[in-house]
């Protein structure tokens, strides 16, 4: 162990060395030149730049001729020194190295750079492209070929040795919307024979399979060439059939083949309506209309691809050829024509029209129907015929009669319309078919076998329409004669019967307007009655009333005296008289109400009551009493008078004193 007492005083001696002034000295010269030599140790690169190495002193390249060397070698050295402090002995710097500043190569964008090298291995002959730098299995480092290289930069900064690598910038293949671009590789080796298309990371040249698609692309125009296409746009209604260049020779038969198949050939899948990049050399499209199906038709579908069906059935089942069962309805089908045939059958009503007519008729010239009648005379009538094939019917219409409904009528409707109107018209008479309904029969039964005959073939008849009779001269003139003449006595007579009619009409009218007139007489007359009555009545009235009311004075005044009288007189003879006076009167007044009295009392007790008052007749009321041959009016009973007038109270108050 170390004695601690020599140690320390060793330290002390070696500090009071140091404390002296020209130790101190010293120590700073041999400080200064420390941090002047650790300052030329040290490189700055700048942003943006790279620092280019060259070795003055090493050994001599092993390829003559050579200047872009490797480390230890004289010469500049591949590697760059990137932005940023770098560490080399102040030796080296003063004389091995020399390190310069370089700027960064830029590339700007949509642009490509070009890369050349200025030294490295000699190019095969033949070759235009140089074989960049590599490094192999083993890790160990291999320059690259000298002259053009393939790799290219793109858009941005690169640390390249302008003393290794020359950069020339071009702009690079811009494909816009819509179009695509074609690639040719112009180096490599030649392809193997049937090799129609390279692929894209393959060492053949030729044109290559995949296509570049709209955008920017940092292609080396000394390596490839690309050339613009349009894209394939296919339009609405339309279809596109694709058949592929490339692939493998199918199998005998084979028609159509897959998308994903490896063989050549048309292919089953077709293309809808859109935008597709396709290679024009790995596949050709043809652009067709799409399957339409209009308003009033059906689609009968014609397999042209599959197994063969049995012989026993007449419609085809999916998968194999022939006509299929199912229709398609009215729309737009995207339909590969080499897998299926459609065929539009026309499912509306029809009319077909057989007339002499030329400029009417479905078929030029006189197509007028001609028969013997039963009497051998010639007969000619137009014929319609309207008809139709239900959409359900259309399948077995295509496979057993024709592929659309012209055929349906020159095949069924036509003979068997024209037939069928021989043989019942042969059957009639030719003045028959002067007559209505003659012509109605015939066109009935001829409707009913057309309908029937149709029947069988799936044709509905809808109508069967005849007009235009033509008869022989010879046979139509008396007939129509006689039918004239029938006609005519028949308008003899109903213009006889009109004419009855009519003086039936009329005197029925002036009956009428005589009723009418008597009424209107009858009815003046009766108002002329009834207003002279009325007059007769009021004037009658008028006078009855004024003899009324002079006899109700002259009464009241007599009845006024006699009370009186007999008032005074019952005063003079005292209580017992005035008493005796008053049983008498109160019995000669109950006896005078059974004659005459009565009547004055009535009548002047009605006279005050009615003074003023409007007088009716009371027979027009009462329907009783009767006319007195003065003209003046008396009742029977007074009391019913004074009762319906309600003035017996009158009389009672006289019996009580009120």
């Amino acid at each position: 162990m170390p004695n601690l007492k020599a140690i320390t005083t060793q330290l002390t001696r070696k500090a009071s060395e140091i404390s002296n002034p020209k130790f101190v000295i010293l120590s700073g010269f041999i400080g200064l030149f420390i941090l002047l030599y650790m300052y030329g140790m040290v490189i700055s690169i700048s942003p943006g730049y790279v620092g280019v190495v060259f070795a003055k002193l090493g050994r001599t390249p092993k390829v003559e001729g050579r200047f872009i060397v490797e480390k230890g070698e004289k010469g500049y050295q591949r590697e760059v020194l990137l932005p940023g402090w770098q560490f080399y002995w102040l030796g080296q710097l003063l004389w091995k190295y020399k390190i310069s500043e370089e700027k960064m190569t830029l590339i700007k964008a949509q642009h490509v750079g070009l890369m050349k090298a200025l030294d490295g291995r000699p190019m095969p002959k033949g070759h235009i492209l140089a074989e960049d730098d590599f490094v192999d299995k083993a890790g160990v480092f291999h320059i690259g070929e000298k002259g053009p290289r393939l790799s290219t930069l793109s858009p941005g900064l690169h640390p390249i040795n302008p003393k290794y690598i020359e950069v020339t910038e071009m702009p690079a293949v811009v494909i816009p919307s819509g179009k695509i671009g074609v690639v040719t590789r112009k180096v490599g080796e030649t392809p193997p024979e049937g090799m129609v298309l390279v692929p894209k990371d393959s060492k053949y040249r030729g044109i290559q399979k995949e296509i570049l698609h709209p955008g920017t692309h940092y292609i080396n125009p000394l390596e490839k060439k690309v050339v613009l296409v349009e894209a394939l746009v296919i339009q609405k209604g339309q279809v596109g059939i694709l058949t592929k260049k490339i692939g493998k020779i199918p199998p005998a038969g084979t028609i159509l083949v897959g998308i994903n198949d490896e063989y050549q050939g048309i292919q089953r899948e077709v293309l809808q309506p859109g935008l597709y990049y396709i290679n024009p050399y790995a596949e050709e499209v043809k652009i067709v209309d799409a399957v339409v199906i209009e308003d009033g038709f059906v689609g009968v579908q014609v397999a042209r691809t599959g197994k063969t069906k049995s012989s026993d059935r007449i419609f085809s089942k999916p998968g194999e050829r022939g006509i299929l069962e199912e229709t398609l309805s009215p729309g737009i089908y995207y339909i590969n024509p080499y897998e299926f045939e459609v065929i539009p059958f026309d499912t509306r009503q029809q009319r077909y029209e057989m007339t002499s007519d030329k400029n009417q008729g479905d078929t030029s010239g006189d197509d007028a129907i001609n028969f013997l009648s039963d009497d051998g005379f010639n007969i000619q009538f137009d014929l319609t015929v309207v008809y139709q094939v239900e959409a359900s019917n259309t399948p077995f219409m295509v496979a057993t009669i024709g592929r659309d409904i012209d055929t349906i009528r020159e095949k069924k409707i036509r003979p068997a319309a024209r037939s069928f109107a021989r043989i019942i018209g042969s059957k009639n008479r030719g003045e028959e078919f002067i007559h209505g309904i003659a012509r109605e029969k015939f066109q009935s039964d001829l409707h009913q076998a057309l309908t029937k005959k149709c029947i069988e073939n799936n044709i509905i008849i809808n109508q069967t329409l005849v007009r235009h009779f033509e008869v022989p001269q010879n046979l139509r003139d008396p007939i129509i004669k006689k039918v004239i003449a029938l006609k005519l006595e028949a308008q003899y007579k109903q213009d006889q019967s009109t004419q009855k009619a009519n003086a039936d009409l009329s005197r029925q009218k002036q009956l009428i307007t005589f009723e009418s007139e008597k009424v209107k007489a009858e009815t003046q007359k009766i108002k002329t009655i009834i207003a002279a009555e009325e007059k007769r009545d009021r004037e009658k009235i008028m006078m009855e009333q004024k003899k009324f009311e002079a006899e109700g004075d002259a009464a009241k005044k007599k009845i006024h005296a006699d009370a009186s009288l007999y008032a005074a007189r019952k005063e003079a003879e005292g209580i017992e008289v005035k008493l005796l006076a008053k049983a008498k009167g109160q019995k000669a007044m109950v006896e005078a109400w059974k004659g005459q009295g009565a009547q004055n009392i009535v009548a002047s007790k009605l006279a005050e009551v009615l003074k003023g008052a409007q007088i009716i007749p009371l027979e027009t009321l009462f329907g009783g009493g009767q006319k007195g041959g003065d003209g003046s009016i008396r009742y029977h009973n007074t009391i019913d008078l004074l009762n319906f007038f309600k003035l017996d109270t009158l009389v009672k108050g006289r019996k009580t004193g009120k």
